[in-house]
């Protein structure tokens, strides 16, 4: 069973952007999370961002089985994960778009994932959102150097990340 850490703005913005009032977006948001959750038994922690307009402290939270946290006023969600992948031994599958964060969380041996891979999983189940093609190819990247080997295998760390999203 994963463990799946959410950069929680990030998500949403790919998902349906973002507008407004948060509050509501960040509750739909939740129970679709609670309904995966649900389904798949993966324990999940969502970080969002409290950088403009959050507490004086971090705050952490339980709803409908989601762990959620608040980064303190001043702080980016992406510290809190970056903190959270290098402080705990426990392995995370990261899902944000974030380069800086994902490289982070790799390189601290933990699986990151494109929130744009991830959000099929959530709209598959629920059928929420436009309809989605299982059977869509991996898109091919243009080679600009020559290598040996098969140049349809996908890199190493790929094949990782393609096998946790599989379980996902």
């Amino acid at each position: 069973m994963a463990h799946i850490l959410i950069d929680g703005y990030n998500l949403i913005a790919k998902m349906e952007g973002i507008s407004g009032n948060l509050e509501p977006q960040r509750e739909r948001f939740i129970r679709r999370l609670s309904e995966y959750r649900a389904q798949k038994g993966h324990s999940i922690t969502v970080v969002f961002d409290g950088e403009k307009g959050g507490w004086i402290t971090e705050s952490h939270e339980r709803t409908l089985g989601i762990n959620i946290t608040f980064s303190r006023l001043g702080e980016k969600a992406d510290d809190i994960i970056k903190r959270m992948v290098k402080e705990h031994d426990e392995e995370y599958t990261v899902i944000t778009s974030d380069k800086e964060v994902a490289s982070f969380a790799e390189s601290s041996g933990h699986t990151a994932i494109p929130s744009e891979e991830f959000i099929p999983k959530l709209q598959l189940d629920s059928r929420i959102g436009p309809e989605i093609d299982k059977d869509e190819d991996i898109e091919q990247q243009t080679l600009t150097t020559r290598k040996k080997g098969n140049p349809r295998k996908l890199s190493k760390a790929a094949r990782r990340r393609k096998q946790r999203l599989d379980r996902l």
